[in-house]
């Protein structure tokens, strides 16, 4: 059997709307009725008296600032980075601003990582794509270079052609 409290008034209200009646959809006619009557949703069992609804907890908290701020920092990136190369696409999501890039040169790689202060960041190849991680804004952020580490590969058999010879 339920526990909602509700069913048994719905069951006496289908049975009100139902006694007697030919209508052209008897099943839309209860489900307005109930609708009606405030039937057709389950209550709220932390409204009931003496019951508290537990607020955020502290680390839910951190998360929605954090996610916050990453947004924020996102959109003021959007408009100062619109004429850098490589397409850029910035984005926040799970407290981190994330620039996509997709540079044609290994030049076109150094002024990102220079515009937006990539420091001392913690780099590495991922398929792809090199991934470098780092501040924005203080912001958790994240470069992503799609084709950067073919462009590094191009340049390191090009400078091994040139030492050859």
């Amino acid at each position: 059997m339920t526990t909602n409290p509700n069913a048994i008034p719905a069951a006496d209200l289908i049975a009100r709307v139902t006694a007697g009646r030919t209508a052209v959809d008897p099943a839309l006619e209860v489900a307005a009725a109930l609708d009606d009557a405030g039937l057709l949703t389950r209550p709220d069992p932390f409204a009931a008296p003496g019951r508290n609804r537990p607020g955020p907890s502290p680390a839910a908290v951190a998360v929605l600032v954090q996610c916050r701020q990453a947004k924020a920092a996102a959109d003021l990136a959007q408009p100062e980075v619109v004429e850098m190369p490589g397409e850029p696409a910035v984005t926040a999501a799970g407290g981190e601003v994330r620039f996509v890039v997709r540079p044609r040169s290994l030049d076109d790689w150094r002024r990102w990582t220079r515009a937006l202060g990539v420091v001392d960041a913690q780099s590495k190849s991922v398929g792809g794509a090199m991934v470098a991680r780092f501040t924005y804004r203080g912001v958790r952020a994240r470069l992503v270079g799609e084709g950067v580490p073919a462009l590094l590969g191009e340049a390191l058999a090009y400078s091994r052609k040139g030492s050859r010879q």
